[in-house]
């Protein structure tokens, strides 16, 4: 039984032309006086198959192994009032991918199937590191055999098997596209879109799938991202004339960095423009005072992580470095990594209250003013080595799939255990989150896990190495310690803020009753500070030298 591939084109798609770009073919599809759709089709030239290329010297004419042609089609058809484009080979790349509409696969597939009749389902799990993953069973199951985690996976697509398989299909699979099943008759095809159509815009889903919009990815290039891309200049180009503070927006770097290398951040490649400690929109800004803000502005140009000898690390575009929170037609809509996620309202609302709730660790923590975490961290357990020991960087052998890890950054004689980590994105952060919980949850459960940190702890330190299991683990407090140079209060980005929910909830499950958030603030004249080359003379900005 072939599968046929269905996008559902947008309600203000007029004609079918509108739908496909220039180059392709035009043929209508009539049945008698009865006209069906709008075929178009793209052919390519004949070339040799991929394979072909290894035995070029051993032939005078390559296309002595034979060549190989792709065409692509796209039928549009109009049922109920809407347009849709079924598509052939490679078909897909002759629509225009502003008119398609978002989720009409998943949604349609939702409403058809009983909620126990799953077979696959494709998630991106937003964690210490985002995860995309194709989970199949062998029996149609309910999603919660699937290990949903309705807070942390955003879900892509479903396979399943729907309920009216005669008019729907064997089969039906969705994510923005529906594929299905199904035998193909363009004389009844309309009936069959028209099933779709209602499905799609059925509310059916709610009852056993509700949690399916908490959290959902906008189509990139389509016509919302567009609508949401200009939005975001606007508010950026507020936020530059209040010289890079408030507006909802900041940048953060998008991967995890190794911070015993990277010593800070420019946005040219010129190493004579020096670099900045951390990664702001103030440092952005200064490059271009007198350039109109533009999305292609944000994709061209870069932030670059540096390391001592001012050699380029990594680097992102800054459109990829930006996080932004928008409000539009009632909805809170979030870029992240360079790209925009609509998030339900109710959702947000619950994950800022837990932030907004947290409690903060109230004993002072010393201003930043380092090069490295490392060094914050010794020179903390230095200046207070009757309350912090150094617990950074000796590593814990406990085997298995954690193989080393951290105890902590410092601990200290009120049993407080310090993870400390620059400000970054959620990736970033997800990881401090992520050492905070694995180390809480092996002083918990593993049996020899309190006797190897008592071999790195000094004895006034020492932990009560309780031999019942799971040990109690009340009277700790465990605190992650965010570097950052804003002086507003400490705000983190969406996902991270998801993560550290998720951590915490499960910290408290196992018995935690203190975990806390710190805001280690950066001393005003390091922040200051922009380091140039040794061969220039002079600083760009103030602060000491170092």
């Amino acid at each position: 039984m072939p599968n046929l591939t269905i996008h559902l084109l947008r309600a203000n798609v007029q004609h079918h032309y509108d739908a496909v770009g220039l180059g392709a073919r035009h043929h209508s599809i009539d049945d008698g006086i009865r006209h069906i759709g709008d075929l178009y089709v793209a052919p390519k030239p004949e070339k040799s198959p991929p394979w072909a290329g290894i035995f070029r010297d051993y032939f005078e004419d390559i296309k002595a192994l034979g060549t190989v042609k792709s065409t692509g089609a796209v039928l549009i058809v109009k049922a109920k009032g809407r347009h849709f484009a079924l598509t052939f080979g490679q078909g897909r790349f002759i629509l225009n991918q502003d008119v398609i509409e978002e989720r009409f696969g998943l949604l349609a597939t939702l409403n058809s199937l009983e909620s126990n009749a799953l077979r696959s389902i494709d998630k991106r799990t937003f964690d210490a590191v985002d995860q995309n993953s194709r989970v199949q069973v062998g029996l149609t199951s309910g999603a919660s055999d699937f290990g949903v985690d309705i807070e942390r996976d955003l879900i892509k697509g479903i396979v399943g098997y729907p309920k009216k398989s005669d008019l729907l299909g064997r089969r039906m699979s969705g994510a923005d596209a529906l594929t299905v099943s199904r035998d193909i008759n363009l004389a009844t095809i309309r009936k069959a879109l028209s099933a779709y159509l209602r499905a799609y815009e059925s509310d059916a889903y709610k009852e056993h799938f509700a949690w399916i919009d908490q959290i959902h990815q906008v189509r990139k290039k389509g016509h919302l991202a567009v609508v949401l891309d200009e939005l975001l200049i606007e508010k950026l180009a507020t936020v530059k004339a209040q010289s890079g503070k408030g507006g909802d927006c900041w940048l953060a770097a998008p991967d995890v960095l190794d911070w015993d290398v990277v010593e800070g951040f420019r946005y040219s490649q010129s190493k004579s423009d020096g670099y900045e400690t951390d990664m702001h929109l103030p440092g952005f800004f200064k490059t271009v005072q007198d350039v109109v803000l533009s999305v292609d502005l944000l994709k061209m140009r870069h932030v670059y992580a540096v390391n001592a000898e001012h050699m380029e690390v990594k680097h992102w575009s800054v459109y990829k470095c930006v996080h932004c929170e928008v409000e539009h037609e009632g909805k809170t809509y979030l870029l992240s990594g360079g790209q925009w996620f609509e998030i339900k309202k109710d959702f947000v609302d619950t994950v800022n209250e837990f932030f907004e709730s947290m409690k903060v660790f109230e004993i002072p923590l010393p201003d930043y003013q380092h090069a490295k975490e490392a060094e914050y961290n010794a020179a903390l357990c230095g200046h207070h080595q009757d309350y912090w020991t150094l617990m950074d960087l000796k590593q814990i052998k406990v085997g298995g799939i954690h193989d080393k890890v951290e105890f902590c950054d410092a601990y200290s004689t009120g049993m407080e255990l310090l993870h400390v980590k620059h400000y970054g994105g959620s990736n970033l952060l997800g990881h401090l989150f992520n050492q905070g919980l694995i180390s809480g949850e092996l002083l918990r459960d593993h049996a020899e896990y309190v006797k190897l940190v008592n071999e790195k702890l000094p004895a006034v330190y020492a932990l009560d190495d309780s031999v019942d299991l799971p040990r109690d683990v009340g009277g700790y407090t465990i605190v992650f310690g965010i570097i950052s140079q804003s002086d507003e209060p400490l705000r983190i980005p969406f996902f991270a803020r998801v993560a550290l929910k998720n951590v915490c909830r499960r910290l408290e499950s196992i018995g935690y009753k203190n975990i806390c958030i710190a805001k280690i603030s950066v001393n005003p004249s390091f922040k200051l500070t922009m380091k140039l080359p040794a061969n220039k003379g002079k600083r760009k900005r103030g602060g000491p030298k170092w």
